[in-house]
């Protein structure tokens, strides 16, 4: 088998194992959104700071800090893990309070009303679109 030869199928190996982590990945920030929303609370909690962070390309990200305190818990502090590209106003957060979802098995797991992400059902398609990605590259090689 000469160099050539094998060029193609490592190629589609190396692309089959790069899409199927991202695929794994996308699977399990699905399954992570989707219990937060299904078993989440919601909470009042109080706007700590907007942290701002670089985004490596010059551009900004807003990421609010809140506190709370879950029934019969301890207070949490916790990021967001979420941001937008631009501070919020002088009327976001008026009262200094915000809504917050919050898992209560893992209270630290939160999203903030106004900085959520995509959501759980987006990012299962994403992930399967990327192992139909694998299997793609896979039964090109194969057949």
């Amino acid at each position: 088998m000469g160099a050539e030869q094998l060029v193609e199928p490592v190629f589609g190996v190396v692309v089959s194992l790069l899409l199927g982590m991202f695929g794994v990945g996308e699977a399990v920030d699905a399954c992570r959104k989707f219990r937060l929303r299904s078993r989440g609370r919601w909470i009042e909690a109080r706007l700590l700071r907007v942290r701002e962070d670089d985004d490596g390309e010059g551009g900004a990200r807003f990421y609010p800090v809140v506190s709370f305190t879950p029934p019969g818990g301890d207070e949490i502090v916790a990021e967001s893990p979420h941001y937008k590209t631009y501070p919020p106003g002088l009327g976001s957060f008026p009262t200094g309070k915000v809504d917050v979802l919050y898992d209560p098995l893992k209270p630290e797991r939160i999203e903030v009303r106004g900085f959520r992400g995509d959501g759980p059902y987006k990012t299962a398609i994403t992930a399967l679109l990327l192992f139909g990605g694998v299997a793609l590259f896979l039964s090109q090689m194969v057949f």
